[in-house]
């Protein structure tokens, strides 16, 4: 029950503060012990003045450990606290861990994961990054962390279901919650080999404060984070930053400069962030991380699958051969980013049934898809 009393204890510590609640957790003997504490016990610490105990006393009055503990049963849902053996040790390095995590599925316990994020209003340019770099991370035995949102978020998760990879969503709300709505398959797709994590308790619903807080815990699950796409206010941007402060590597995709979700990443690169062109640079980074951790002959092994990754410029250059010259023009013109039909007309020359024809073709060959804005871009 240590588990659940500090997963309660995580409900109750804005009274107190939370930069002293684990090494008040140890002086006391236990979560439950804490939990519990008098006035006097907690103020004979010297760490705590009178108004966060009486804080710490009021808001205990709320939570309830052992119906907390029979929701979760009910519903499936592991409560993991910092003290236990499956708390991933990637996350007590941040300076503000959670002190517990409440999990559907099963936490992966590799050493070496990565947090690929970015816009929620992503660009068909955006998403294609996104789905490159999570499977290229499935290929490298590689679990992907995100943030369970749509767009960036969705496109990398749903690129590792699809290869059976595994990936971890990071909820702004209760696991319990799907959110957004539109994600309940793709969720479901998650725990078949990954999970959902959440600081929040069962039924917590989204709030906006919530995702900045959320945000930490993708870097702290994760040794590096790709930004695939993201404007000049962005979440992505904020994790991006807290994986700086917590010395995790900053990867940025270069976009186009004529795109606001490109800017982002551009500062970021301009701010020391690594451009990143090519998935197998994290291979290269991974091996370094393990030869910090003196684990030479595991990197070996964890090596074995990077010749099946391709770099981009192999997934961009299809065979043409047997493409018509009007086909080739349009794909061609499609490498510069998503266009509409006015475009295509305007650009291409062609009359509106040429391009519909050609597109018509090159949709069946795979090559070419609509967004939502009904766009056409490369697959």
């Amino acid at each position: 029950m240590e588990n659940v009393y500090l997963a309660a204890l995580a409900e109750v510590v804005p009274g107190l503060g939370r930069s002293h609640i684990l090494e008040t957790v140890r002086q006391l003997g236990g979560a439950e012990a804490t939990f519990k504490a008098t006035g006097e016990q907690l103020a004979a610490l010297g760490v705590y003045n009178e108004k966060k105990i009486e804080n710490f006393l009021l808001n205990r009055k709320n939570i309830d450990p052992l119906q907390l503990a029979e929701v979760c049963r009910q519903k499936s849902i592991k409560i993991v606290s910092y003290f236990d053996d499956e708390y991933p040790k990637s996350l007590k390095e941040i300076h503000d861990p959670p002190l517990a995590l409440y999990v559907l599925g099963n936490l992966p316990q590799d050493a070496y994961s990565i947090g690929i994020v970015g816009s929620r209003l992503a660009t068909a340019y955006g998403i294609k990054t996104a789905r490159y770099y999570a499977k290229a991370m499935v290929a490298g035995d590689i679990p992907v962390i995100s943030g369970g949102a749509v767009g960036i978020d969705s496109a990398a998760h749903a690129a590792v279901v699809e290869e059976d990879g595994v990936t971890i969503a990071v909820l702004g709300c209760g696991v319990d919650i799907v959110y957004p709505a539109t994600n309940a398959q793709l969720f479901k797709g998650i725990l078949k080999r990954g999970a959902i994590v959440s600081e929040y308790p069962p039924g917590t619903q989204p709030q906006a404060r919530f995702f900045p807080a959320r945000n930490r815990i993708i870097v702290g699950l994760s040794r590096g984070v790709i930004v695939c796409e993201a404007a000049v206010k962005s979440g992505a941007l904020i994790t991006a930053h807290c994986a700086a402060d917590e010395q995790r590597e900053v990867y940025a995709v270069p976009g186009n400069i004529f795109e606001p979700t490109s800017i982002g990443c551009h500062t970021l690169i301009q701010q020391g962030a690594h451009l990143i062109a090519d998935a197998r640079e994290i291979f290269l980074d991974r091996e370094a991380f393990y030869q910090k951790l003196n684990r030479g002959g595991t990197v070996q092994n964890l090596s074995k699958n990077k010749e099946k990754i391709p770099p981009p410029k192999e997934i961009n250059n299809p065979d043409l051969s047997s493409m018509s010259s009007d086909g080739k023009k349009i794909y061609h013109l499609l490498g510069q980013g998503a266009l509409s039909m006015d475009d295509l007309i305007e650009q291409s020359g062609l009359d509106f049934t040429q391009i519909s024809i050609e597109l018509l073709d090159l949709q069946v060959m795979g090559l070419v898809d609509t967004d939502q804005s009904q766009k056409y871009f490369r697959k």
